[in-house]
């Protein structure tokens, strides 16, 4: 029987003189290295073993080609679902890919076989595409006087195909620019009822929004020190604005940002060293 180690340490303190008898109990308190440790002697070993398959039971479940079907897919696949399938192409990014005919179904690109069918055809189409051109070339350059006016022709209607169809439709119905009744009703722009009348209206107007484009109204022109708010009268939040330095006469770079209709603030970098020419136009 082994003596606790508390007392082993108490044998050897400072001072102490350990007897024989305290050396034979250290010792024996301790297994020597020739002394075979028995297998009932080792704590949990025994339980260990039970709970241990046999080598029978786990080569037979190596050899099963069914063991964990539900969650392993089988070297042949053989267990796989549709949906299995379509899980893997999604995962293995091959969702999309290209697959070629075969013995188990039929793919979904062309095989060389079948590329070389479609050009076949396409190059036949081609030859004759290319006879019947050149039966038009040859037409084309004789010096056939009748056929030089039907492409004279040809080249007017195509280039007057609306006054054309206006003119057909007038020839129908015996009409002329100054009896032309309207079909939609114009009462805001006055008593308009006929074709001449309202282009005449249309016109005057168009001449009426170009001077008032070209006018100054559609300018506002200030010079400042730096950061302004400048009041205009363009009544617009649509401009375009230039600044630039009186002095060097170069560009400078500002922002803008749009108050109300007729009011900005501009603001820039650094105060300019020089006075700045700032011209507004209304687009």
């Amino acid at each position: 029987m082994s003596t606790p180690l508390n007392i082993i340490f108490s044998w050897f303190e400072k001072g102490d003189v350990p007897t024989e008898y305290q050396f034979q109990q250290v010792f024996s308190s301790f297994r020597h290295l020739d002394e075979k440790i028995k297998m009932d002697e080792v704590m949990g070993l025994n339980e260990a073993f039970q709970k241990k398959i046999s080598t029978t039971t786990f080569t037979n479940h190596l050899e099963d080609n069914s063991a964990h079907h539900l969650v392993l897919a089988k070297l042949n696949a053989s267990n796989l679902t549709a949906s299995n399938v379509e899980e893997w192409k999604e995962k293995l990014k091959i969702k999309f890919a290209a697959t070629i005919d075969g013995s188990e179904g039929i793919g979904n690109v062309y095989t060389k076989e079948q590329i070389g069918e479609i050009v076949n055809l396409f190059q036949a189409k081609d030859d004759e595409m290319l006879e019947y051109i050149a039966k038009i070339n040859e037409i084309l350059d004789s010096n056939d006087v009748n056929l030089d006016e039907i492409r004279e022709i040809v080249g007017y209607i195509k280039e007057n195909r609306e006054q054309i169809e206006w003119l057909k439709e007038e020839i129908a119905r015996n009409g002329s620019d100054d009896n032309i009744n309207l079909v939609g009703m114009y009462s805001n722009w006055g008593a308009i009822t006929f074709q001449n009348q309202f282009n005449d209206l249309v016109y005057d107007k168009i001449k009426s929004l170009e001077d008032v484009t070209n006018s100054e109204k559609n300018k506002y022109e200030e010079r400042v020190r730096g950061d302004s708010k400048i009041k205009h009268d363009l009544d617009t939040f649509s401009f375009v604005i230039d600044a630039y330095d009186t002095v060097t006469m170069f560009t400078v770079p500002l922002k803008v940002r749009r108050i109300d209709t007729n009011t900005i603030e501009v603001l820039f970098d650094s105060v300019p060293p020089n006075i700045i020419q700032l011209t507004i136009k209304k687009i």
